[in-house]
């Protein structure tokens, strides 16, 4: 490498730098959901502010046109603090809280108990109060043949009085937030609100245009009742499980029954109105008011329903789009015709940003043979059991180092394959894939999808439903297309990491489970067996009927579940607005001209286990102006074309041994300016011997420390990784990764230095799958934002050395 080559990549990579910094793991240009990720974030803070500052000094806030519903007003402002981000300790929310919580602070209306329940729930707050509260709602539903419903103020439960589906919609929020919280609720209050909803709902419910809700029990359906409906649907389906499918023995017919579901009848229906009639500007359906309402109302319809799209239109981002280019500039707030309140009308907004906002656990896969008119799956065989992962999501939120607010979506994979492509499923770190019928109608673009889709880092996770042969011999076959033979599902033995990524398994009792290995860690994970039934078949709180083994059943199901998304995700999850980058075909070809390209080193220790790692490190760096080749050569350490490259990286995760020749090439291209920079995958050890006696071998030298005041640690154009996130999995053959430490510190980086600078630096912790976001809970290495940071100082001081 001549000193001109060394000294045009310096001026170039330092002109480069000037053109300033995107954020790391940017999405592609043409794709504005950074800017508009940041756009939310800023006007929550914006939101925040007003709502902190609007406070009254004793914990309240003014209720204006809502006077005569003072602690309604205090419960939703509390409830849309919380949910966007701020804890329970915080000044202006504990004090907030404490006010709700006092038990001169009371209510007989329907909104106002509802929220006051729904507040100190999300705050984990006043057990008690909100029993008595949600004692005082059970007995206020009315009751009798038009019952099931709420109106403003309770009635006794006599049916006297009118009803209307918004404070009935309120009362259902707040009893299931005490379910959630641990207070018991009668399951006939859940079933006489199941029996309104679907008395009430109005059109057809086999129809295509769908069927809708109105206020009361005259006029049209609009959007605001009909997100109500929808949702309140959603809730008592979810409480009023039943064990008709189980005998006596505790053996579950997953899937005996061809009876139409009423309620699923009528859920599908409400999706198929909102499909129909979704507006965002408005609250479709001739009301022409209670825009934020509706939107609030929007949110928790397609959260709670796993829709992405109501129609063809993204519910989430129009919304989002909508909000933020609406809010008032100087103060943050959002008011609307019939909503003046500004306290009242920013919570609404605030809460359909934050919890639209909430990460998605799961993409649930639609795919079938399709109706040749409507291009449509024309069969439920991919959704045999349509709570499935609605339940495992509420399930996995319950568990300690989890978010508390997490979704799922179903994503229509031809839908994908047509439009948006592999970023339709990065939205979500995992994929399931469940049905009872061979999954041979996965060809051609959807193929495609699923392969470059793995490639870029994802997870398939499938379930076998009904014991279904011709889905197991089917999906068996569809892993021989996506890899075109040169993989097939293997049994994963009782060692796998994924039997203790979270709950630990009884050694001989590990459910079985399949998979194939791809790139840092088993890329596919397969169950023959019907986990997706029992997940359909949790609730909160079991009936006293349900049977031990039913209920053993379904804990063991739901513990290999939270197991297997533990092991995809690593815990670490990001916003619905912010995936990671696709690389694309136009990237992976990219000419290298004018641009810095990095070599990749060849050996026999799994030279390519992160094979996306370094296209990632390359994408990181553009946050600092470094425009990189997506040309990744491969080249073992005796070819001579290693000398046309500043730069060489290399890791594994197995033993390795170099040549004499590839030891002789290494030690010149590092005695003539060059730079090597290295990482153990997940810590191996293996690797990690092999690397430590190649450098002794190749350089007389063992590695040493590099002291934290270094400044590769601290870069003048990269960033400052003197404190870092690192994970430290537990040891033993028994251990559980739950019990997984999180480090914050300095990290731990080893080199050789040769006349003051050092040419070879190393990580004995991984870096390589935290790029690929394959990191899992048992990888000892960094987070994935600061492995980036690290790997970009750790470029930068090669070139610039």
């Amino acid at each position: 490498m001549t000193l001109m080559k060394r000294s045009f990549i310096f001026l170039l990579s330092s002109v480069l730098c000037l053109s300033g910094a995107v954020g790391l793991f940017a999405q592609d240009a043409g794709n504005d959901d950074e800017h508009l990720r940041q756009s939310v974030l800023d006007a929550i803070e914006q939101a925040q502010k007003f709502l902190i500052e609007s406070q009254n000094a004793d914990g309240t806030w003014p209720g204006e046109s809502y006077a005569g519903y003072p602690e309604g007003v205090n419960g939703v402002v509390t409830l849309a603090l919380l949910n966007s981000g701020l804890p329970p300790d915080h000044p202006t929310v504990a004090k907030a809280l404490d006010h709700l919580e006092h038990p001169q602070t009371s209510s007989s209306k329907t909104y106002e108990i509802s929220l006051i329940i729904m507040a100190l729930a999300a705050g984990n707050r006043g057990q008690g109060k909100i029993a008595n509260l949600a004692a005082k709602l059970e007995n206020s539903q009315r009751k009798g043949p038009d019952g099931g419903n709420w109106g403003y103020a309770g009635s006794g439960g006599l049916g006297l009085g009118s009803w209307d589906n918004s404070n009935t919609q309120f009362a259902v929020l707040g009893l299931r937030e005490a379910a959630h919280a641990g207070i018991p609720i009668d399951r006939e209050v859940w079933k006489r609100i199941q029996d309104h909803f679907l008395r009430t709902q109005q059109g057809s419910r086999r129809g295509s245009s769908g069927a809708g809700w109105s206020y009361g029990a005259m006029g049209n359906a609009y959007g605001s009742m009909t997100v109500a409906g929808l949702a309140s649907l959603i809730i008592t389906q979810e409480m009023l499980q039943n064990d008709d499918d189980v005998n006596e023995n505790g053996e579950i017919n997953c899937c005996g029954s061809d009876e139409e579901d009423e309620v699923q009848e009528g859920i599908d229906a409400g999706v198929r109105w909102l499909d129909r009639n979704l507006r965002i500007e408005s609250n479709p359906g001739g009301n022409a008011g209670w825009l934020l309402y509706y939107l609030y109302g929007l949110e928790r319809a397609g959260r709670f329903s796993g829709q992405r799209f109501f129609g063809e239109r993204d519910w989430y981002r129009e919304g989002a789009e909508f909000l933020t280019e609406r809010q008032d500039i100087r103060s943050g707030h959002w008011v609307s015709r019939l909503e003046p309140n500004q306290v009242t009308g920013t919570s609404l907004a605030l809460l359909f940003l934050s919890k639209g906002l909430s990460p998605v656990l799961v993409n649930k896969l639609r795919y079938g043979p399709r109706d040749p008119r409507s291009g449509k799956v024309s069969n439920n065989e991919w959704n045999k059991h349509p709570r499935d992962v609605n339940n495992l999501t509420s399930y996995i939120s319950k568990q300690e180092k989890w978010p508390k607010l997490l979704t799922w979506q179903v994503v229509d994979l031809r839908t994908a394959a047509n439009g948006e492509g592999v970023a339709a499923l990065l939205q979500s770190p995992v994929q399931l894939m469940s049905g009872s019928d061979r999954p041979d109608s996965i060809q051609g673009r959807e193929l495609e999808l699923l392969r470059k889709y793995l490639t870029q880092g994802g997870f398939i996770f499938a379930v076998n439903n009904c014991d279904s042969t011709e889905f197991d011999a089917g999906f068996r076959e569809l892993v021989r297309r996506l890899f075109d033979g040169q993989h097939r599902l293997a049994k994963l033995p009782p060692t796998h990491d994924v039997y203790r990524s979270e709950f630990g398994f009884e050694e001989g009792a590990e459910p079985e489970l399949w998979g194939v290995d791809f790139g840092c860690r088993t890329a596919i994970i397969y169950s023959p067996y019907d986990h997706a039934c029992r997940w359909n078949k949790w609730t909160l709180s079991d009936s006293e009927k349900r049977l031990p083994n039913v209920k053993t059943q379904i804990d063991k199901s739901l513990k290999l579940g939270t197991n297997v998304i533990a092991y995809a995700t690593g815990r670490e999850l990001h916003d619905k607005l912010k995936s990671p980058k696709v690389l694309s075909d136009g990237d992976t070809k990219q000419m290298s001209r004018g641009r810095l390209t990095i070599a990749r080193l060849r050996h026999t220790g799994g030279w390519d286990t992160a094979p996306n790692a370094l296209n990632r490190l390359q994408t990181a760096l553009e946050t600092v102006g470094i425009e990189a080749a997506r040309q990744t050569p491969n080249l073992p350490a005796n070819d001579p074309a290693i000398f046309d490259y500043p730069l060489i990286y290399m890791h594994g995760r197995k033993n390795f041994q170099l040549s004499d020749e590839e030891l002789a090439g290494l030690g010149k291209y590092l005695s003539h300016g060059g730079y090597l920079f290295a990482d153990a995958c997940c810590g191996a050890d293996q690797f990690d011997e092999s690397f430590r006696k190649m450098i002794d071998q190749v350089l007389g030298e063992k590695l040493k420390r590099i002291p934290i005041d270094h400044e590769i640690y601290k870069m003048a154009v990269g960033y400052d990784v003197r404190r870092v996130k690192r994970r430290i999995p537990a040891q033993g053959a028994n251990a559980s990764s739950i019990d997984t430490k999180e480090s914050v510190g300095e990290p731990i980086l080893e080199g050789i230095k040769v006349n003051g600078k050092y040419i070879v630096v190393y990580s004995k912790y991984d870096l390589s799958c935290a790029l690929e976001r394959q990191a899992t809970t048992a990888c000892a290495g960094y987070q994935s934002l600061d492995a980036a940071k690290i790997g970009v100082n750790l470029v930068l001081y090669g070139l610039f050395q």
